[in-house]
């Protein structure tokens, strides 16, 4: 009796649930099978970064891929330098090298073959030929599976309307991830980025560290910046549910939020720190969102999701330190404004802004724009042959909210018609559509941890009832 499990994405939530399927129970008869487009596996996007000038935005004690051993990271980390404490804040990179290694070491120690394909996926059908699954790579190989478990990450973001009628010619970055197209924005002058959440604070120090005559301007709708993380940080104290959350609360966003202000305050007046308040509320944060109404979470992300953002999402105090001085000196400023129209006139992108508060249309003219307004999470719209192909077929539809995908309990894709699809598992930041926290590694971890148990129990059911399908 064997299992066949695939994983369509070799990045940090697919690294991670593939460790979890070894350390849970996969056995030598077990054929997994991890597929990566771009051949590194465990970095992903976040953390391939070879520049250490970037750093993690947690402290390496809250940083462990293992939810039942909160250590893991900080021994790894000071087997490499003893200094490294649990409020250290530590490059990107490093974290990247603990992935790979984490992956090689559980793979070496498990009866379980892994096979590590460097390819891209382009089609999953349901095959009754050789197993419920079959994918087919742009290559033209093949690979039956009786699970599936998509990890396909974040896309690019996606460009406003106004950007997207600009000619070829135009200096415009699509893609912040895009290190090549970053450093030739790196010269002379004025670059617009759109947005100033985490992504562009990244960008902001690309760009800058390429030359010393480069002057940006973050632009965003409320002009909000991550706040920074204490100097000292603490460590998050295991507790129940917040008492001073009134049942009220619990199905009004707006009436929880303001809640969640007066007892930060109160922690403040106290002689506390406001930051405590949050790291308390994240592990509840999913039971609220999921308790909230639809019309409740289309509040929250209309009025108050900016200025959650700035204070869940912080920035590395040093980080946090540099981004102050780039703003002090004037080679950054911040401009709380929306886009509304753009043009090119051969040498600039002249960029027409209404701004907060007063209203008044200004015009901002740039040698280079980067758009920095975060993943597009609408799959309707990605362009992978992948995505389009699962679409049409009615098996990855987005949320209502259009957040991102929509998953049942045991995280199996729901159908155009709201059903779960056996054998066909999601796993990464769409899953904030159902979960809200979902895109950082203490929240990730658990994820990787609950899903990895489920296919190994549904797959091993299907295979001793015989059918050979990842049943209900």
């Amino acid at each position: 009796m064997s299992r066949r499990i695939a994983i369509v994405g070799g990045g940090f939530s697919g690294a991670l649930t593939t460790v979890q399927l070894l350390r849970q129970g996969a056995v030598r008869n077990d054929r997994i099978t991890l597929i990566e487009r771009k051949g590194t596996f465990g970095r992903g996007l976040a953390y391939g970064t070879w520049d250490d000038n970037l750093l993690l935005n947690v402290p390496a004690g809250n940083m462990s891929a293992l939810d039942a051993d909160p250590g893991h990271f900080l021994r790894y980390c000071q087997s490499i330098d003893p200094h490294f404490n649990s409020g250290s804040f530590l490059p990107r990179r490093i974290y990247g090298d603990y992935m790979e290694d984490l992956l090689n070491d559980t793979r070496d120690a498990s009866r379980a073959p892994v096979q590590r394909l460097t390819g891209e996926a382009i089609a999953i059908r349901r095959d009754s030929r050789q197993a419920p699954w079959l994918i087919k790579l742009a290559g033209g190989e093949e690979i039956p599976a009786d699970a599936v478990i998509l990890a396909l990450g974040h896309s690019p973001p996606r460009p406003p309307d106004v950007l997207a009628q600009l000619p070829d010619a135009a200096p415009l970055v699509a893609n912040p991830w895009d290190p090549a197209a970053l450093e030739r924005t790196g010269k002379d002058g004025t670059v617009v980025l759109l947005g100033s959440g985490h992504t562009a604070i990244d960008t902001l120090f690309r760009v800058t560290s390429v030359s010393d005559r480069t002057w940006v301007v973050l632009v965003s709708r409320h002009g909000l910046l991550p706040r920074s993380h204490r100097i000292v940080p603490k460590a998050p104290v295991p507790s129940g549910f917040p008492e001073y959350l009134a049942e009220h609360a619990l199905r009004n966003a707006r009436a929880c939020v303001l809640t969640v202000r007066r007892e930060m305050r109160r922690r403040i007046e106290a002689g506390g720190d406001w930051r405590d308040v949050i790291n308390e509320l994240r592990p509840h944060v999913a039971q609220l969102w999921r308790q909230w109404a639809p019309d409740q979470r289309r509040r929250f992300l209309e009025r108050i999701r900016a200025y959650w953002d700035v204070h869940r999402h912080r920035l590395a105090p040093s980080a946090h330190m540099r981004l102050a001085r780039l703003l002090e000196s004037g080679r950054a400023r911040i401009l709380a404004a929306q886009l509304g129209a753009a043009r090119w006139d051969g040498e600039q992108i002249v960029l027409s802004l209404r701004r907060r508060p007063d209203g008044q249309t200004v015009e901002l003219a740039a040698k280079a724009v980067v758009n920095c307004m975060g993943p597009d999470y609408r799959v309707k719209s990605w362009t992978s042959p992948l995505a389009r192909q699962l679409c049409a077929d009615g098996l990855l539809c987005h949320d209502p909210l259009e957040l991102g995908v929509q998953v049942d309990d045991q995280y199996r894709l729901l159908d155009r018609s709201g059903a779960p699809t056996a054998g066909l598992f999601y796993i990464g930041p769409m899953l904030r559509a159902e979960y809200w926290e979902a895109t950082a590694v203490p929240e990730l971890r658990v994820h990787a941890d609950r899903l990895a148990a489920r296919v190994l129990a549904l797959t091993l059911a299907s295979s001793a009832a015989g059918n050979g399908k990842s049943g209900d």
